[in-house]
């Protein structure tokens, strides 16, 4: 048959491996590859249509300013191919090019996208702009996974229209960010350039400022913190011929004396068990990942930033390994065949055991959470096993597979006991232990999670025993924990603020910036100077609940319960409204930032003293020639010559240590979703092994507390 009079159907995927994927998946060995300049395209025949596959790369189209200028307030946009607005994003003009020519040669679309709003939204802009209005005529591929099976079941079972809800709900999340984000960080920008310093990048948004204002809440309580001292006492008995650490009842003491006494007293005192109590723990199988606790998991686990998680996760999908990653579902629908995938993972030697284990117990249903998510179920593996992934991608694939194993696990149960030994002097002291009977669905989540043993010996009520020795140990109270990269995602999905998406995204913002540091989060003197200025004269722009509200009703849009048109100007409203205040206190705005961020500016380059010519201060400056960042000493017109190379690439700030080798000061190098890299600056330091002389190269970090 002549193709040529064949339907011609156009598939608009969201990235090149994806569009591989699907079309192979549907066309078989009858594909056929091509290229139209850098775009990789696919084609073959299937069901009595010519199929054309071919991939976009993420969004190519952006809301932007509505004409010329740097204009402040500004509420008109429009929405352009991303290459106009983003200089990163030039390549986007080839992708466009080349879909818009073949959507001329198409009679039927289908958008292939990632099933989110933000995977919704790219297709409807590709096929609304660069398809010349074919999303009205577009149907739509649902899909979890890349699996041949499940795409070959999304396209049987396409929907005949495009999920224009859902579309529109990330158009207007895009818009209001937009709106906010630009008329905020112009508005800060511009009150700071009026002082006649000199440029800095500042921005504020919906979503990043109450994060921001939660952040530096916590930091002001960490820091305006007075610990009080109090006292534990703990002991060490013997008891029904076994020794046993035991603490005494009651918990605190706030008198050194009164702690002094109690230990002395009781080190070596006779006692008798005066009472025992036992229980049995039951600890239930832990559900399947969300995104969240996928990130949580892999920040507790490997140190992995959110966003590095995330990142990892989606190649995992890309290659048919895992499910979606990016879903808030905590459920495994029936319409997933577990058994089958139980199976797949069975044909690892790695994960046989395990495996068969579940399919040969009958339990083929995992425990679910309560979280769902309309689009997709919990992160899963597909039953498809790796042939080559990198060190990172397999630790992730490891804890997913072990994951979905452990949820369909039996519960684990723990005999717990305490023994309580009463002194003469009638101090009371508890000893608790713990001892496992039942590993249940532990065994399938080794190494990421152990039950904790404390064997207890036993002993009845009226036993004699002995205190051998007791002691007063003091401490402090505590200020509030610092968030790390994950609590704070946590903390952003519980106040609804940001999507699972693009939360580990405005994260990234604020370290860019300049607003927060180090992997337990920080908020810096710049982010504390920008929270006090947004408290004061935006305050509806930090609240969280203001935030959340908004947020609800672009979720309404999703779900047909809201206008896309009235959700954008109620926001524009709000936005006007904060711009009208800003406007009113230009000087005021502008003299505050200008005091923090040249306080900022002289901490960001101070390391420390210098500890050759003991009075100057090593900062970090740049070359003249070469532009590179180097260390050197501020008293070098008066003869000191250190100088130091610094690596080139990543943030540097000071940690405020010093080398315990050679007494230099420690330095964090970060880079984007890696925790941050402690070195010595000193590159003649002893501790550094491979640290390459003068190269700027870093390899041992021994040096560094």
């Amino acid at each position: 048959m002549r193709r040529g009079s064949l339907e011609r159907q156009l598939i608009i995927c969201e990235k090149p491996s994806a569009a591989e994927k699907i079309a192979f998946a549907l066309g078989g060995a009858g594909v056929r590859r091509s290229r139209r300049g850098k775009v990789p395209v696919y084609s073959f025949e299937l069901g009595g249509k010519e199929v054309t596959v071919v991939p976009s790369i993420g969004h190519l189209y952006a809301a932007a300013q509505q004409g010329p200028g740097w204009s402040f307030p500004m509420f008109s946009l429009v929405w352009v191919p991303i290459h106009e607005v983003e200089r990163r994003a030039s390549g986007a003009k080839a992708w466009i090019r080349a879909i818009s020519d073949l959507a001329a040669q198409a009679d039927s679309f289908v958008s292939a996208c990632d099933l989110d709003t933000e995977g919704s939204l790219i297709a409807y802009m590709i096929l609304l702009h660069a398809c010349h209005g074919a999303d009205s005529r577009a149907r739509r591929m649902r899909f979890s996974t890349l699996t041949r099976q499940d795409l070959q079941a999304a396209y049987a079972g396409m929907t005949s229209t495009l999920d224009y809800g859902v579309a529109e709900a990330g158009k207007a999340r895009h818009e209001l960010d937009w709106i906010f984000g630009v008329n905020i960080s112009r508005a800060l920008m511009d009150s700071y350039s009026r002082t006649g310093s000199s440029f800095e990048v500042l921005s504020a948004g919906r979503v990043q400022s109450p994060v921001l204002y939660a952040l530096a809440k916590r930091e002001a309580a960490i820091r305006l913190h007075l610990p009080d001292p109090f006292w534990l006492i703990g002991a060490e008995a013997e008891v029904g011929g076994g020794i046993v650490q035991a603490r005494l009842k009651g918990g605190k003491v706030l008198s050194k004396r009164e702690a002094e006494e109690i230990a002395s007293r009781c080190s070596g005192a006779k006692a008798v068990v005066s009472g025992i109590a036992e229980r049995e723990a039951v600890i239930p199988p832990p559900f399947p990942f969300d995104l969240g606790t996928l990130q949580s998991e892999a920040s507790r686990i490997f140190g992995f930033h959110p966003s590095r998680t995330q990142k990892i996760a989606e190649k995992l999908y890309l290659e048919a390994l895992i499910s979606y990653p990016r879903t808030a579902s905590q459920k495994i629908p029936p319409s997933i065949n577990c058994v089958q995938i139980l199976r797949g993972l069975a044909g690892s030697d790695y994960y046989r055991e395990m495996a068969e284990e579940i399919l040969a117990s009958g339990r083929t249903r995992p425990r679910e959470g309560k979280k769902s998510d309309p689009a997709h179920p919990a992160i899963h593996p597909t039953g498809a096993l790796p042939r080559s992934i990198g060190r990172d991608e397999g630790k992730v694939y490891d804890l997913v597979v072990k994951r979905f194993l452990a949820a369909f696990g039996e519960a684990a149960v723990q005999a717990q006991a305490t023994i309580e030994l009463e002194c003469g002097s009638g101090d009371v002291f508890v000893a608790d232990g713990r001892a496992t009977k039942e590993a249940g669905w532990t065994r399938y989540y080794k190494p990421y999670a152990f039950l904790k043993e404390a064997p207890l010996p036993k002993a009845s009520a009226g036993d004699e025993a002995k205190v051998l020795r007791a002691w007063a140990e003091g401490r402090f109270t505590a200020p509030p924990p610092r968030f790390t990269a994950s609590s704070a995602i946590r903390f952003m999905e519980r106040n609804g603020l940001g999507t699972k998406s693009t939360r580990a995204e405005v994260l990234d913002t604020l370290y860019r910036r300049g607003y927060i540091d180090g992997w337990k989060i920080s908020v810096t003197e710049l982010g504390f100077g920008v929270t006090r200025i947004l408290k004061k004269f935006f305050p509806d722009l930090v609240s969280i609940e203001l935030t959340r509200r908004l947020e609800e009703e672009i979720e309404g849009i999703g779900a047909g319960e809201r206008r896309a048109t009235e959700v954008v100007l109620k926001g524009i409203d709000l936005a006007k409204g904060v711009c009208e205040k800003m406007i009113d206190k230009y000087e005021e705005v502008g003299d505050e930032l200008s005091k923090v961020v040249r306080k900022l500016r002289e901490e960001r380059r101070t390391l420390g003293p210098c500890p050759e010519c003991k009075s100057g201060t090593l900062i970090i400056t740049h070359s003249r020639k070469s532009g590179k960042r180097f260390v050197g000493c501020n008293n070098y017109k008066n003869g000191c010559r250190v100088t130091m190379p610094l690596p080139q690439r990543g943030r540097i700030t000071p940690s405020k240590s010093t080398c315990k080798v050679c007494g230099y000061p420690i330095i964090e190098v970060r880079g984007l979703g890696k925790r941050p890299w402690r070195l010595c600056v000193n590159n003649r330091c002893g501790s550094k092994g491979s640290w390459q002389r003068g190269s700027g190269k870093a390899g041992s970090e021994d040096g560094a507390e």
